[in-house]
């Protein structure tokens, strides 16, 4: 409404600074057009280019005189005018099919971080373009609570025709991958349902390759973890050379840990090659250690730090099994902070409490 009035008042200036036009001005301008129509021809008149730049000036003076800027003692001023930002979320309430959406447990918020998909899924007929994709993943044996979780993550599956999804499952069927493994990965990594067949068949191979594996490894592989599969592959590439070359491990040890804890993968480096640091030169443990408890390595550092810190205090930081008053690794990354004071150390929580406090 604000704008619709700014505008309506400079209209208003403007037909009133029309009006207020010299007459002869008005009479001049109508002969002129009224030559222009009847192709009369304009006579030049010689004046050099300084004489015309001077006349040109001296008409300022005219025009502002006879077109005086128009105040309006209401009006305080013009504000800019900004394009108003399309939010999803204000349209739940008059979209059907938004409604729907966040009834399956839709993230709407996640959606409006995913770039312009306004600009096509509002455009979506729920019987025609949703419901099919519903009853396909269903069909697949998909739980019905988690296509909320899988049209969140992968919005683009909405775009996906029915062929295709057909076409991508028959190849998992084609590799046996059981049924309860197809489901899985439909779940836990709808990404997959948007890569080609040809796309999922190269990366398998690669890892396939990449690793030694059997067939059986690998479906195991990507049912367990199937965002490494759809991953990059120069980031596979460069986590294998940080275990071989920067951390040490070798080609049997580095497919132990990946058929074990295939999630290391998917980590930022530099920060796993800092855990590692950590346990293997502060701590003192072994390649073999970690790979028996892969799970220190994905376990936040400053965890592992206070509880080794705090154990090294008390004199308990012993975690070789051979020798008494044994700690398991798995102790570090375990349990609650009073829990692993108590039951692990040996000592109260405000003791725990107090020595993390000087960390």
């Amino acid at each position: 409404m604000l704008r619709q009035c700014l505008r309506l008042k400079n209209i208003q200036f403007l037909l009133k600074s029309t009006a207020n036009r010299n007459g002869a001005d008005f009479v001049e301008h109508r002969v002129l057009v009224s030559n222009v129509r009847r192709n009369h021809s304009v006579v030049p008149i010689n004046k050099s280019e300084s004489d015309v730049f001077d006349d040109s000036t001296e008409l300022i003076p005219f025009q502002e005189k006879n077109n005086p800027l128009l105040e309006d003692p209401n009006f305080d001023g013009v504000v800019p005018i900004v394009a108003p930002s399309f939010n999803l979320a204000s349209l739940v309430n008059k979209s059907e099919l938004l409604q729907t959406f966040v009834k399956l447990g839709v993230s709407i918020h996640d959606w409006e971080k995913k770039g312009n998909i306004h600009s096509w899924i509002v455009k979506l007929d729920f019987k025609k373009d949703v419901q099919p994709i519903i009853q396909f993943l269903v069909d697949q044996g998909v739980s019905p609570e988690s296509l909320g979780t899988i049209f969140t993550k992968s919005p683009m599956l909405l775009k996906t025709s029915i062929e295709e999804l057909e076409i991508r499952t028959k190849y998992l069927q084609s590799k046996k991958f059981t049924s309860e493994m197809i489901v899985r990965i439909f779940s836990r990594n709808p990404f997959w349902l948007l890569f080609s067949t040809q796309r999922i068949d190269t990366r398998l191979g690669f890892v396939q390759q990449t690793f030694d594996l059997t067939g059986n490894e690998l479906r195991a592989l990507a049912s367990r973890e199937p965002r490494l599969i759809t991953s990059n592959i120069q980031q596979i590439k460069l986590m294998n050379f940080g275990f071989k070359e920067e951390m040490g491990f070798e080609h049997q040890q580095i497919k132990k840990m990946l058929l074990t804890k295939p999630k290391l993968w998917l980590m930022n480096k530099p920060m796993l090659l800092d855990r590692f640091d950590y346990l293997h030169n502060v701590v003192k443990m072994d390649h073999e250690t970690m790979l028996q408890f892969p799970g220190v390595l994905t376990s936040r550092s400053f965890r592992v730090k206070q509880r080794h810190g705090f154990l090294c205090y008390l004199n308990r930081a012993q975690y070789d099994p051979k020798l008494p008053n044994y700690v398991s690794p798995l102790k570090l990354i375990s349990d609650s902070d009073s829990n692993f004071a108590v039951h692990v150390a040996k000592a109260s929580v405000q003791e725990f409490n107090d020595f993390c406090k000087t960390v």
